[in-house]
């Protein structure tokens, strides 16, 4: 298998208070980019997860098991939301993207 693709773990971190600004400052999140390969999964496959068709659901795999704890997931600047983790091998997540609303 190859590992050309990029998944970057994503942190969101809490406002906080900066005594120095006398102020709020945002929090800034948490980045870890990790190698993996990435593919889309099939119609059939997809409905027997996840029960539903009309999902279109990224699959990544990483070279070793994910642990930390994260918020979301990036590839390509798109953010995507994690529907489930594989249990017996932690490196295998599969991802559904999050739609940007433009008004």
């Amino acid at each position: 298998m190859r590992f050309a693709d990029r998944i970057t773990f994503v942190k969101e971190t809490e406002s906080y208070y900066d005594p120095e600004k006398g102020e709020y400052v945002e929090g800034e999140p948490i980045k870890d980019t990790k190698p993996c390969m990435l593919s889309k999964m099939g119609v059939d496959r997809t409905n027997e997860l996840f029960g539903q068709i009309d999902k279109v659901i990224t699959v990544a795999r990483l070279q070793r098991p994910y642990t930390k704890e994260f918020d979301h997931v990036t590839i390509n600047g798109q953010k995507y939301n994690v529907k489930r983790q594989s249990d017996y091998r932690k490196g295998v997540f599969y991802l559904e993207g999050v739609a940007v609303n433009a008004i």
